[in-house]
């Protein structure tokens, strides 16, 4: 076996004993982050499941009873009639019976109507104590639909009374068509729709880049930095063994975790965040989008181009700090400003931001794997192939100086003084 397997094995046994390392690779997105989701999705269907009504209802005309019938004949709505003489009275037995809505038909209600009058009806939402109040707003829109379902038809009725042959030309005088043009074809699919399809698609990714580099950066700067620490990196470097082949052996080491926890985190965060999207009813399929074997084996390599680059670059960094507090603190100053733009993606496109801002955005290595991703769902290959060959370019650049700096002594006197003003003599 060659010095650099040995070395890289020992890496990765080094990364794989340390329980709270594992812990934050992989049972926080695998465990904790669906886990989550699952809760939140519980709560979801607990507040939406079922709306308990209670009516009280004051009005001696037929409108009355109408809504009444309509509310009984809504899903996931079950209504209660109760007696009462007041408002208030009506709400302290709607809180007895644990109701999460009360409406209230009013005296004058069916005369309103028959009057050509706005008749209204009152609904109070129950709260029970400090919640989220979501069962409470699900069911005032349930209420709602159905009042304005019944409201549309009443005015149908009395339209159709005058004479006119077709009410519903005379309630919805202009009707909206939406369609989308997307890709070059047209979509018979509003464009509300389509922004929630590419949104599910572009939200979460930033949110994985921006984990996966801090996580294996800072892993990469604390194994440098705890052979620092621990004094044991003048010994590893007095072996017979190139420096380059001892710095090529860590990086691929912290590589093979850091694939480890974008794999983990990209399952784990995908499932959280699903939680919050809607069934749009299409898929990217619909819209002409669509990955591919080769699109996904692109889109893996620039993933691991990225490591290696933030691995590397951790490392360069790591050099310049005492311990591993110092070698975080190091790494984060630097990597996050680099990855932390990259969130504007989230919200537009490459091509609707300025041209400077545009190619400041692509000097950035962490921009490369979201930009990626969408070549690659609408199968821009050669622009993949250009984020391959500047990654190659910019990760080989930072390993050589890297290696450069570890094949000097700088690699154990080099430090950050951290603005301590130094004694005069």
């Amino acid at each position: 076996m060659s010095d650099f397997w040995v070395l890289a094995r020992k890496e990765i046994m080094n990364l794989v004993r340390d329980k709270k390392l594992l812990f934050g690779l992989i049972v926080v997105p695998l465990i904790i982050y669906p886990a989550l989701g699952k809760m939140m999705q519980f709560g979801f269907e607990s507040a939406t499941k079922e709306t308990q009504v209670a009516i009280v209802n004051f009005d001696d005309g037929n409108y009355g009873e109408l809504l009444i019938k309509a509310l009984n004949a809504t899903p996931n709505v079950t209504v209660t009639v109760i007696s009462a003489g007041s408002v208030e009275e009506a709400l302290k037995k709607a809180v007895e019976a644990e109701h999460n809505v009360l409406v209230v038909i009013p005296s004058n209600f069916s005369e309103g109507i028959e009057s050509n009058e706005v008749a209204t009806v009152q609904i109070y939402g129950v709260f029970k104590g400090l919640s989220s109040g979501m069962a409470e707003s699900v069911s005032e829109g349930r209420i709602n639909a159905v009042i304005n379902v019944l409201s549309e038809e009443i005015a149908r009725l009395k339209v159709a009374r005058l004479g006119v042959s077709n009410p519903g030309a005379v309630l919805h005088p202009i009707r909206a068509e939406s369609k989308s043009y997307f890709m070059g074809r047209v979509v018979d699919v509003p464009p509300t729709v389509v922004s929630q399809v590419l949104s599910s698609q572009s939200v979460s990714l930033p949110l994985i880049v921006f984990l996966m580099v801090t996580i294996t950066a800072q892993m990469s700067a604390g194994a440098v930095a705890a052979e620092k620490e621990n004094k044991t990196l003048e010994t590893l470097l007095t072996l017979p063994v190139k420096r380059t082949t001892i710095v090529a052996s860590k990086i691929s080491g912290t590589a093979v975790m850091g694939l480890v926890a974008a794999l983990a985190y990209m399952i784990g965060l995908r499932s959280y965040l699903g939680t919050f999207q809607v069934d749009t009813g299409i898929s990217l399929e619909e819209l002409g989008l669509g990955l591919t074997p080769e699109g996904m084996a692109l889109f893996a390599l620039i993933v691991f181009l990225t490591i290696i680059f933030a691995l590397s670059l951790a490392m360069l960094l790591a050099v310049y700090a005492e311990d591993v507090q110092s070698a975080n603190t190091v790494v984060s100053s630097v990597i996050l400003p680099l990855a932390f733009p990259a969130f504007m993606l989230m919200f537009v496109d490459l091509t609707q931001v300025p041209t400077v801002a545009r190619y400041a955005l692509l000097a950035l290595p962490f921009t490369h794997p979201i930009v990626a991703y969408r070549y690659a769902l609408t199968g821009d290959y050669s622009s993949m192939l250009l984020s391959v060959a500047y990654l190659s370019v910019i990760a080989l650049v930072t390993l050589y100086m890297t290696a450069r700096i570890f094949s000097s002594e700088k690699v154990l006197t080099a430090k950050i003084s951290w603005g301590k003003k130094r004694k005069k003599t």
